[in-house]
């Protein structure tokens, strides 16, 4: 009796049932006329995203350069076929045969690309005046890539998102550490012994460490929350201590005998909540005008070493220190292009400009004494507006020391010899002169 049966002949190439899956998926949706360029940068882009490691990546791009442009145009005749040969990869990537034949199979069972394998077992391509360019040609058909064109895209701006994300909490974490800091310096200098200091302390710094030199967005949004509510317990315990510090010995004695005895106080006594944040942004301010340290403002104690008092009043004629110039966050973010990376649109709203000119005090060297100062004396959004003025001066090579220059409109703008608007109206004509139209 004969018994027939199947044996793999040498040289035929092995299917998988995840190629046949891969094949059937890819060959159901439409081709896309595409720019070979684009397929370079998305998938390099948004590698992470697609599940590629950086060996594929740069083996697909490699098959891409062996097809022309004329293979992209999304004809159902026109195929973009790579005709690389195995050892031709070796030498590109000096790899191993095992290693080659490894790569492009993980490919073609994730459906990036098919096998089109000529009746010899060759790759090539030829062509002739009447048959397709596509049908001629055997070796890597790379369609997939075009098929799935729309994914590849998306995959990039994914990661783009979470690259900028992910930077943009690595810098909150260092500002809401350095604000925290800053506020336990602010209680040391006003006397005031803050509930839980080195609890609170040891968590920051555990926390700071932790970030590392990560970027991913996952891992750092966690740290920034907790430290945001690390900094808002200490806002709120500086703020009780210092209302406690203003009230008469025995209303002070009375208050702090509840907190002992119950956490929420007398029920006698209303919850204090603070719901005016400006008011936690203004610093105790020296006679000398000048700190070393930057130091986060919490609601500056009526003290006869201030510089800015209440008999030390503006003057009525400069009560706007802005006199009148409408500097909308639109032009801020034209004089200062400092702030755009602190801003999440191009028409941001003032407090985002608010606290876009805090972070830009950093990069400015600007303390966050001085800051604070500019704000109690000029205001929230108008202490914005002065800093994107030095900011531009700065830029424009015209400012040696931008702390020394807020510090000297502050006392100007004291003795009603600040001219802001003047300075605005410079900038917007030299917005005007250039390249960019201020709207």
């Amino acid at each position: 009796m004969i018994t027939e049966c199947y044996a793999r002949s040498a040289g035929i190439r092995k299917i998988t049932p995840a190629m046949v899956a891969a094949r059937t998926t890819a060959e159901a949706l439409p081709l896309q006329a595409v720019e070979m360029s684009d397929l370079y940068r998305y998938l390099r882009q948004g590698r992470s995203i697609l599940g590629l490691t950086c060996q594929q990546t740069e083996l697909l791009c490699y098959l891409i350069a062996f097809t022309q442009p004329a293979d992209w145009s999304g004809e159902d005749d026109v195929l973009p076929v790579s005709t690389a040969s195995n050892l031709d990869i070796q030498q590109r990537f000096d790899l191993g045969r095992t290693r080659v034949k490894t790569l492009l199979r993980e490919l073609a069972e994730a459906g990036w690309l098919l096998y089109r394998d000529s009746p010899n077992g060759q790759r090539y391509r030829r062509s002739g005046p009447f048959a397709p360019r596509g049908q001629q040609a055997y070796g890597f058909d790379l369609s997939p890539l075009a098929r799935r064109f729309e994914d590849l895209e998306r995959a990039a701006q994914t990661a783009l998102w979470r690259q900028q994300e992910g930077r943009r909490l690595h810098r909150e974490v260092t500002m809401i550490a350095r604000t925290i800091y800053a506020l336990f310096q602010t209680a040391d200098e006003a006397g005031l012994t803050v509930k839980d200091r080195q609890q609170i302390l040891a968590r920051t710094s555990a926390l700071v460490g932790q970030r590392g030199t990560d970027r991913d967005p996952q891992w750092l949004d966690p740290i920034c929350q907790e430290l945001r509510q690390l900094h808002d317990q200490l806002e709120r315990d500086i703020s009780y201590l210092q209302e406690v510090e203003h009230q008469p010995e025995e209303t002070k004695a009375s208050s702090l005998l509840s907190v002992k005895s119950d956490p929420m106080g007398s029920p006698e006594r209303p919850q204090y909540t603070n719901t005016n944040p400006s008011t936690l942004a203004k610093a105790t301010v020296k006679a000398d005008g000048f700190a070393e340290n930057c130091i986060e403002a919490t609601r500056s104690r009526p003290s006869s070493s201030s510089r800015v008092t209440e008999h030390q009043a503006p003057p009525p004629s400069a009560a706007d220190p802005l006199r009148g110039f409408r500097a909308k966050p639109t032009f801020v973010l034209h004089i200062a292009p400092i702030f755009r990376q602190y801003c999440s649109s191009d028409k941001p709203a003032e407090t985002q400009i608010i606290q876009a000119a805090l972070y830009a005090c950093e990069q400015l060297g600007i303390s966050r004494h001085a800051w604070a100062q500019g704000q109690a004396v000029f205001g929230d959004y108008p202490n914005a507006v002065v800093i994107a003025a030095i900011a531009a001066r700065t830029d424009a090579g015209e400012v040696r020391s931008p702390g020394g220059l807020l510090r000297a409109m502050i006392s100007r703008y004291l003795s009603g010899q600040l001219a802001l608007d003047r300075t605005l109206y410079g900038l917007a004509e030299k917005l005007k002169n250039g390249p960019t139209v201020v709207q």
